[in-house]
């Protein structure tokens, strides 16, 4: 196959390739304006922007999605009061996904054998769309597509609005040889942040000569090892992953040093921020996201997390659905995604508890924070296998990505019961899956741990079904003993793991 001058020049691997990077860099400074014209116009120009995206945003659902014209049958047409519309939750739009997408092309059964196939992360879907898949912890995995224009503002966004922090003010600082960027993620799967970093390496070779991913199921010495070879200046992953990293350089085992830190996917306590910048000398910086819709808040420089509410509506509710005011934990927060038209997004029920915060930020953007409870597993101790002595870390996303992608369960529970000792619930239909489905978590976590150097792990299946919150229905998919809790080793509670 021959490659044209353009793609050979600019080291993509076709011509269709390296246009949707020039497409990509259009369409990113179309909104990169919109953004900038945004931040600096007054509050009553800024409530007219989002009060004609939301409109238009309603109107574009109701007459392009037959699901959401019967969802909405009772609300009359032009209706401008956000809360008369019913919310939706990822089970709704999962059972109506081929009424739900405005593409016609769309449809679920091609969507789950295109996301089955691992080979296939970040190819483009029909030649335009981008697909990610989220996690179970809500029950039921989702499947989410993205066009061409939510994908160049997603990236505008972050340009824009993403802070590094003051000691990292200037992008060029970052950049001395160019700089190196290292994310560390599951990346075995068709995951959100997987296909968004896989996609830009692909269509923007620039970025992908000098970015590198790295997956959070390797053994952690291996990880280290790895990042100490690249000598990332930039580090993305999530605050558990950065809290281990943050102790293997306190240690003298990690020796990068980057200038910048940023996570995400999981709440960030001050206490850990406070630790992994105490063991990096550089700031950690957060954004909140979901697979639903990406770049909802960026930090500042202040530590609050503000929202990008010229594209995004959030609104905190109780139990009952009803608005909670600003400095109150809500139940669940409802979310109107205002960029995704081939999926309209409308008051969908994401299931995070969030706090609002109206005050001024010493930051002067003007734009509202949030401060997010989100889930926050346990990071799993483990004895070390053979003579060595000390103790295994054991992300619980890895231990999460292993059940889902590995032996396919998606609403589990696994408990800590011992240092040497796990036990499993798991939600199915009836006793035999039950009895199936803990026979592959058994096999694939027992090699998965004995890949990580852990001792071998009793495993018994408890016949209770996992506990979710009860307000939120998210899981605690992971629950480790408490620190201290590695003590001599206890009589398992059933045979270990082979």
């Amino acid at each position: 196959m021959s490659i044209d001058p353009i793609s050979a020049l600019l080291g993509t691997a076709s011509p269709w390739e390296w246009w949707r990077g020039v497409d990509d860099l259009w369409r990113w400074g179309l909104h990169a304006q919109k953004i900038w014209a945004y931040d600096a116009a007054d509050e009553a120009r800024r409530a007219e922007i989002r009060r004609e995206r939301l409109a238009d945003m309603i109107e574009h659902a109701r007459t392009r999605s037959a699901f959401y014209r019967a969802h909405w049958r009772h609300v009359p047409p032009g209706c401008e009061d956000l809360s008369a519309y019913p919310p939706v939750s990822r089970g709704q739009l999962m059972a109506n996904f081929d009424d739900w997408v405005i593409d016609p092309d769309l449809r679920k059964a091609d969507l789950l054998k295109f996301v089955a196939d691992p080979g296939r992360i970040a190819e483009p879907y029909l030649g335009k769309y981008a697909v990610w898949t989220s996690s179970g912890t809500t029950g039921l995995p989702g499947i989410y597509v993205q066009d061409a224009d939510a994908l160049a503002l997603y990236s505008a966004l972050m340009t824009c609005r993403f802070d590094l922090g003051a000691s990292v003010a200037d992008p060029r600082a970052l950049v001395p040889e160019p700089a190196r960027l290292a994310f560390i993620a599951a990346v075995e799967g068709h995951f959100a942040g997987v296909v968004s970093w896989e996609r830009q390496r692909r269509i923007h070779p620039a970025i992908g000569a000098s970015a590198r991913a790295f997956s959070i199921l390797q053994p952690l010495p291996e990880l280290v090892a790895a990042l100490n070879d690249w000598r990332p200046a930039f580090v993305a992953s999530y605050p558990t992953m950065l809290m281990l990293l943050a102790r293997e350089r306190a240690e003298g085992r990690l020796a990068i040093e980057p200038r910048a830190l940023w996570c995400g996917g999981e709440g960030l306590t001050q206490a850990d921020r406070a630790a992994i910048e105490g063991a990096f000398g550089c700031p950690v910086v957060e954004d909140y996201g979901a697979s639903e819709c990406m770049n909802m808040a960026f930090a500042c420089r202040h530590g609050r997390l503000h929202v990008n509410d010229d594209w995004v509506v959030l609104e905190p509710v109780d139990e009952q659905g009803r608005p909670v005011p600003p400095g109150e934990a809500s139940a669940s927060v409802l979310v109107t995604n205002l960029a995704n038209r081939v999926q309209p997004l409308v008051r969908y029920d994401l299931s995070d508890s969030v706090t609002l915060d109206a005050s001024p930020c010493p930051c002067g953007c003007g734009r509202p924070s949030v401060r997010i409870e989100g889930r926050r597993d346990d990071v799993l101790l483990l004895r070390r296998t053979g003579q060595g002595k000390g103790e295994v870390r054991i992300l619980p996303l890895a231990i999460e990505t292993v059940i889902e992608e590995q032996a396919g369960v998606y609403r589990f529970q696994l408990v800590q019961t011992a240092p040497d000792a796990m036990s499993l619930r798991i939600e199915v239909a009836d006793d035999a899956e039950r009895a199936k489905a803990f026979t592959r978590v058994k096999r694939v976590l027992a090699r998965y741990l004995k890949a990580q150097g852990a001792a071998p792990v009793a495993l018994s299946l408890d016949l209770l079904p996992p506990e979710a919150n009860p307000v939120s229905g998210k899981l605690r998919q992971v629950r480790a003993l408490p620190p201290g809790s590695l003590q001599p080793t206890l009589t398992p509670t059933s045979a270990p793991m082979p």
